[in-house]
């Protein structure tokens, strides 16, 4: 009980750092630890949405242009699905070591594994088939 409290609390305290950096020209990963979280929190919530935008294209163009064969946009969710609950629970083995910088490894975890996602997800739909997708 005392780490889900432990872990909402720096959850909470992430987003108010979040929250109160306006400025995305200004993240940087120097300064106070709780000024690092908050950037690596933005990084975070940066590459989620880039993320998210790639995804709706893709299930978009999967609706649109499917055939009956290639990825199914039902199937194309699931495996999204899938990543999401294994990215999730490799990044959180961060936050179980504890210590200042655990946030900070938690968003710059996730960042990176939603970059490299948006890279997998696009090769591996992105079929002549269904049509180009945009970077």
């Amino acid at each position: 009980m005392l780490r889900l409290c432990f872990k909402i609390g720096i959850i909470f305290f992430t987003a108010l750092a979040y929250s109160s950096e306006s400025d995305t020209a200004s993240c940087t990963l120097d300064g106070t630890q709780l000024e690092m979280n908050g950037c690596a929190a933005e990084r975070h919530h940066e590459q989620k949405a880039a993320f998210d935008d790639a995804l709706a294209e893709i299930l978009a163009i999967a609706k649109s242009k499917n055939q009956g064969f290639g990825p199914q946009p039902d199937d194309i969710q699931s495996a999204q699905d899938a990543w999401l609950a294994y990215a999730e629970q490799h990044c959180h083995l961060l936050l179980s070591w504890g210590g200042s910088m655990a946030t900070m490894q938690y968003h710059l975890c996730m960042a990176d594994l939603y970059e490299e996602r948006q890279k997998e997800i696009q090769v591996h739909i992105c079929h002549p088939a269904l049509g180009a997708c945009t970077p």
